[in-house]
């Protein structure tokens, strides 16, 4: 899989993410090193299998692809393994979601033997605070996408910045100077806004410590929502993906041995400016 992230990662019930790779050849290649399908496997917090397996066929149907050529799209691929895309597609999976834990996701050949790291994700347990969970996308160093979500504290700044004009104390537009209570002295022109938000990590282990260097390193970050029932109609108002702009620029690697507990905090702000009303 062309990430760094670790092979146990974490997400909300409702998380959107993906595992990308490059595409093998299922004609022409040797057989252990082809991928033929994916299987994922769904437990409860005592271990035991939910359901039967999840398998997704490395099939044009699927998004897959089977056979080589030069085309860019044919030779990286993707798979929509986190919560909110089993969701979208897998009854299995939602049949299985109350009493959910974990689950384990691999890639195998032909041969049912394994060719990938086994990845398992943890579904998060909501927090009784009441804590708004932040979920960040960022282009890692192969050119594909990591994800984290942070589920403690966060806070949301807004500083605006804008123009004034003077206006006039009344109107001419008649016969007479008619002066107007509500009229004169200096108004806003126009305002524009923009957003920051302050996020806090759980505590993580050092393999996340390394592998948020990626972030603070990536020259792509967004904020992505969760699952969502779309209506029909004016889809494209639907908004899943909100480009941001990290704004810490400094990083301390901690380990056990240096910090004990590891704990980190990033701030982003939203790349669009808000606006009420625009002239």
């Amino acid at each position: 899989m062309l990430t760094n992230a670790p092979t146990t990662q974490y997400a909300n019930i409702n998380d959107y993410g993906t595992l990308s790779f490059m595409t093998t050849p299922k004609t022409g290649d040797v057989a252990n090193t082809t991928l033929d399908y994916f299987k994922i496997k769904l437990y409860d917090d005592s271990g035991s299998q939910l359901g039967t397996d999840i398998t997704i066929d490395n099939v044009d149907a699927n998004g897959g692809n089977t056979t080589w050529d030069s085309a860019t799209k044919n030779q990286l691929l993707h798979l929509g393994c986190f919560p909110a895309n089993l969701k979208n597609w897998s009854s299995i999976f939602l049949a299985n979601t109350t009493d959910l834990s974990y689950y384990l996701v691999e890639a195998f050949n032909i041969s049912n033997a394994s060719i990938s790291d086994r990845y398992t994700i943890y579904i998060n347990c909501p927090t009784l605070k009441g804590y708004e969970p932040i979920r960040l996308t960022w282009l890692n160093q192969w050119g594909v996408w990591d994800y984290y979500t942070f589920k403690m504290k966060s806070t949301k700044s807004i500083s605006t910045k804008g123009s004034t004009y003077q206006q006039l104390a009344g109107t001419w537009n008649e016969s007479v100077y008619l002066p107007d209570g509500y009229r004169g002295g200096k108004k806003a022109f126009r305002v524009n806004a923009m957003e920051k938000i302050s996020m806090n990590t759980d505590f993580v282990n050092e393999a996340e410590s390394e592998w948020f260097e990626e972030l603070i390193n990536s020259p792509e970050v967004y904020i992505l929502e969760g699952f969502q029932q779309d209506p029909s109609v004016f889809s494209s108002l639907n908004t899943y993906v909100t480009p941001a702009r990290l704004t810490t620029s400094n990083f301390t690697r901690k380990t056990v041995a240096n910090d004990k507990l590891i704990q980190y905090t990033f701030e982003v702000e939203k790349s669009k400016t808000l606006r009420t009303q625009s002239v």
